[in-house]
């Protein structure tokens, strides 16, 4: 049965929404967020960092979130670092997140698939090689019970599953992962939550600051 969260009471439902969501995250260690509008994901991402207290690891290699950090649309928190990985500093910038991640309890968020596949866009083994670091940082994430974000800029294709806009590849649909599908829905967000099969078992609306939309 679907369940929708209206904004009925914002103060109370408010709460109520960032527990439920929090709820769905640390189900798994990896949440999956497919949606199609580029700056609705970041926007999304924004919302996640205000609701946790833990570091935040940015890989940014769309460059979207330091554009609009350097723009002064988002303000960068303290507890945020922000990478620009490129195909020159990759071994590095992977050293650096897997002795964080082994080292305390951290969120990764990786914006987005579609720009980490491209940083392979020569190898021919890009898909096994993006594959295996994704599963590799998840692995490393159970040491602390850390969590990951994989944002990609997706479509569904029916009876087929989930692929990335432009490449048509298909996003890894790793067994125990949170799939949500993220959309605007007049002034909110809305979160249909998927399950291994891509229906729809859960939805939520969370209000979207007024200034920004």
């Amino acid at each position: 049965m679907t369940r929708l969260v209206l904004n009925k009471n914002p103060e109370q439902n408010s709460a109520e929404i960032t527990f439920d969501i929090k709820k769905i995250i640390e189900q798994n260690t990896i949440s999956s967020i497919m949606c199609s509008d580029p700056f609705l994901k970041t926007l999304f991402y924004t919302k996640i960092i205000s609701l946790i207290n833990t570091p935040v690891i940015y890989l940014d290699f769309d460059l979207l979130y330091s554009g609009y950090i350097i723009s002064e649309i988002f303000h960068l928190p303290q507890n945020v670092t922000l990478i620009q990985p490129t195909q020159n500093d990759w071994n590095e910038i992977i050293k650096k997140v897997i002795l964080r991640l082994s080292e305390e309890k951290t969120t990764l968020i990786i914006d987005s698939l579609n720009g980490f596949f491209n940083l392979f866009y020569e190898n021919t083994y890009a898909g096994r090689l993006v594959n295996s670091y994704l599963m590799f940082f998840a692995c490393i994430s159970k040491i602390t019970n850390s969590q990951i974000f994989l944002g990609s800029l997706a479509k569904q294709k029916k009876d087929e599953g989930w692929f990335l806009e432009t490449t048509g590849r298909y996003i890894p649909d790793f067994k125990k992962t949170n799939k949500i599908h993220l959309q605007k829905q007049n002034s909110s967000f809305l979160l249909d939550v998927l399950d291994t099969n891509n229906i729809k078992k859960n939805s939520f609306l969370i209000p979207i600051k007024s200034e920004i939309i």
